[in-house]
């Protein structure tokens, strides 16, 4: 038992000296959304994991061409006559040569213009990938900004909503002290007031999860002090968003569009592969009839040679060959795509219409919704004022407190919903980030 208890009491006290050590070192930073994508640029895992894809996407560009690379063949020959080695004649007129020979030689084939075009092509993709990987980290740091502001905001309504509820509450229980209240009056504040504390605190686990979330994706330490310096009222007085269509396009039509420059490739080299002849060239030199043992040798023999061949494949007019079926099955690969391609475009502009549609909405839902707020501030006042007077019960002045509470959360959430939908349609289009509401 002594020893679990002393186990325990280590345990935690490494835990306590942990965190010191966490606090101590923690930073603090004072981000605007601009910054908070500065640092996620910087140091966000995903980014780096994707910048290792374009890195080797750009060497095996540089080498592309490394099929034409030449081999080498060295060998050395003897020959030395049997008797001579099995003990027989030993004469000194025996007959023993050596020699040595070296040759170079390199293929070439028309499929060395389509294996570079593949690869720049490969290292085109890996660049539209790494773009939109960042443009996704970007987006996600954005909306995740301006959703944690929305977050820090309804903290503060429903702390505000819940100390007029306490104000409320020792307020009644005072009054119902002094007989001047009923017991279910002064019991109806309390509880009010008792039910809004979980509310407070479940915003604020809310709050504290996503911005541990939102410190991971920049690459923060999770110890390290955040305070936004941003406002979700910089998309509170917005004009009329537009976007031309025929300037913009998206990532993925851009990766299609890559993809079907491939596969036209692919179907030119499937065509090399079945029609066009390859190349070979070969220098050969030999130093032969080194002569050991034999008084008339002859002088060595040096031969130099050099030869070309071509390979002409016959796949090309058997239409049933496995070279010709493989060609069908490229073409088809790219009509594919092509499909693919103009099915996107339609769902880029479809996207792009309702996403302005979603907007406009939104704007007029924010003019509408901060008439409602001022209507509910003023409602709230006049409520307060009577229930002082004794004219209006606590029921009435908590219906009216809520009202307002739920006008301003209403407002928020509808800000907060106009700011992602511009930040995504940014994202869909392209357009740097902060454009369209400039």
């Amino acid at each position: 038992m002594k020893k679990t208890v002393f186990k325990t009491v280590i345990f935690v006290g490494i835990l306590l000296v942990a965190n010191v050590y966490a606090a101590e070192n923690a930073k603090k930073y004072a981000l605007s959304v601009e910054d908070a994508v500065k640092i996620a640029k910087e140091n966000n895992v995903s980014i780096k994991r994707q910048k290792i894809t374009l890195d080797a996407a750009l060497r095996a560009k540089k080498d592309s061409w490394n099929s034409v690379s030449p081999s080498v063949v060295v060998g050395a020959s003897s020959t030395v006559p049997v008797d001579f080695l099995t003990g027989g004649d030993q004469s000194s007129d025996f007959d023993a040569s050596f020699g040595v020979n070296a040759g170079v030689s390199v293929s070439l084939s028309a499929n060395l213009f389509t294996s570079i075009k593949s690869a720049q092509l490969g290292f085109e993709q890996s660049k539209i990938s790494f773009d939109e990987a960042v443009r996704q980290i970007e987006l996600s740091v954005r909306q995740s900004y301006y959703g944690l502001l929305y977050e820090k905001e309804n903290i503060g309504l429903q702390e505000e909503n819940l100390r007029i509820a306490k104000q409320q509450y020792e307020s009644n229980l005072q009054k119902y002290n002094a007989g001047r209240l009923s017991e279910v009056d002064a019991l109806s504040a309390e509880v009010n007031y008792k039910s809004k504390i979980p509310t407070v605190e479940n915003a604020y686990t809310t709050y504290i999860n996503d911005l541990d979330n939102f410190k991971q994706v920049l690459g923060l330490a999770i110890a390290d002090e955040i305070e936004f310096t941003g406002s979700l009222d910089d998309y509170l007085y917005l004009g009329e968003i537009k976007v031309e269509e025929k300037n913009v396009t998206s990532a993925t039509i851009q990766t299609l569009e890559s993809q079907l420059e491939s596969a036209k490739v692919s179907v030119m080299d499937k065509r090399f592969s079945a029609f066009a002849p390859s190349l070979n060239a070969k220098l050969s030199w030999q130093d032969s009839s080194w002569y050991v043992g034999k008084d008339d040798a002859s002088d060595p023999k040096k031969t130099a040679s050099v030869s070309l061949s071509a390979s002409i494949p016959l796949d090309g007019v058997l239409p049933w060959s496995q070279k010709n079926n493989a060609i069908d099955s490229a073409k088809d690969k790219v009509y594919d795509l092509e499909l693919q391609i103009d099915n996107e475009r339609k769902t880029f502009v479809r996207t792009i219409n309702s996403s302005l549609r979603s907007i406009k909405q939104s704007q007029e839902a924010i003019k509408y919704k901060q008439a409602n707020v001022e209507l509910a501030e003023k409602n709230y006042s006049m409520t307060s004022e009577a229930y002082n007077r004794g004219t209006k019960d606590l029921l009435s002045l908590q219906n009216s407190n809520n009202t307002l509470l739920q006008a301003k959360v209403s407002l928020n959430s509808e800000i907060l919903t106009l700011a992602k939908t511009i930040i995504k349609l940014e994202s869909t289009i392209g357009a740097d980030f902060g454009s369209l509401t400039k």
